[in-house]
């Protein structure tokens, strides 16, 4: 039997339109403006929550779930609160939310934070969407061939034809792409390689990859929430992804390393040192 086409499952303008309406009614309120009361620590005593990141997961859960009859969610706050720290999948499809990935640069007034949803298939992500409210854009992948950057007056696709990263503007202009780019900084290896410095952010960092701002990302610690969506729009630009110990596909509860790369050229440079 053939599988339902994503898009007659999933409505990417309701996914866009509850993300602003997060973004607008609880976590752009709140920015800049939290009290102790309302940041406490997880784990780490630097990996924080806050009331924001609550509440959007809160907000976004039952309106993502309606989507999609009998799907499982699994987001990161409510994943924190479960004392068995399992995740447990007992349907088809599986959304992944990180509410606001980047919580540390939230709370010190830094622009580099988005939500961030993926939906996988049988455990494997096969969309995402991500939304960075300082500078309202959009970013989804749907088709695993493509990248999409937008928002009320710019659509851009990226995606890497021959190796070189392609820009198709389908309205407005290119400008929305280097907008999300003004503050932010890389690091260069002893190959002369870049990546980025200091961000804290999987879904900027990520897209840093996608726009060719940097030649790879390399975690160490995977989780649902980040690197669904991060292998998404790593596998949709052309990318290369490597997976340590081996796997030729990645599920949302994959424990291991992950590398994304620009190229071929850069993977063959870097996984002997990293892997």
């Amino acid at each position: 039997m053939n599988k339902i086409p994503l898009t007659n499952i999933v409505d990417t303008n309701y996914i866009k339109k509850i993300f602003e309406q997060a973004s607008n009614e609880i976590i752009m309120p709140l920015y800049g403006k939290l009290k102790d009361s309302q940041i406490s620590s997880k784990s780490r005593h630097d990996d924080y929550v806050t009331e924001a990141d609550q509440k959007t997961e809160t907000f976004l859960r039952p309106k993502l779930l309606k989507l999609i009859n009998g799907s499982n969610f699994i987001g990161e706050e409510g994943f924190y609160l479960d004392t068995n720290k399992k995740f447990n999948s007992y349907s088809e499809f599986t959304w992944t939310c990180d509410p606001i990935d980047g919580t540390f640069n939230y709370i010190n007034s830094l622009d580099q934070f988005c939500i961030m949803v993926s939906l996988c298939r049988e455990k494997m992500p096969i969309a995402c969407w991500l939304y960075f409210p300082c500078y309202k854009i959009f970013v989804f992948s749907e088709s695993m061939k493509s990248v999409i950057f937008m928002n009320d007056n710019n659509k851009v696709r990226v995606y890497r034809d021959e190796k070189k990263i392609k820009f198709d503007v389908l309205k407005g202009s290119v400008n929305i792409i280097e907008s999300l780019f003004r503050d932010y900084q890389t690091k260069q290896d002893k190959y002369g390689y870049l990546s980025t410095k200091n961000l804290r952010c999987a879904g900027y960092e990520i897209i840093c990859l996608v726009c060719g701002k940097i030649d790879y990302l390399h975690h160490n610690y995977i989780t649902p929430w980040d690197h669904s969506p991060v292998y998404v729009l790593a596998k949709a630009s052309g990318c290369k992804v490597q997976f340590l110990p081996q796997e030729n596909n990645y599920k949302f509860d994959f424990k291991g390393q992950l590398l994304c790369v620009s190229s071929d050229l850069v993977y063959n440079k870097l996984k002997k040192e990293i892997f």
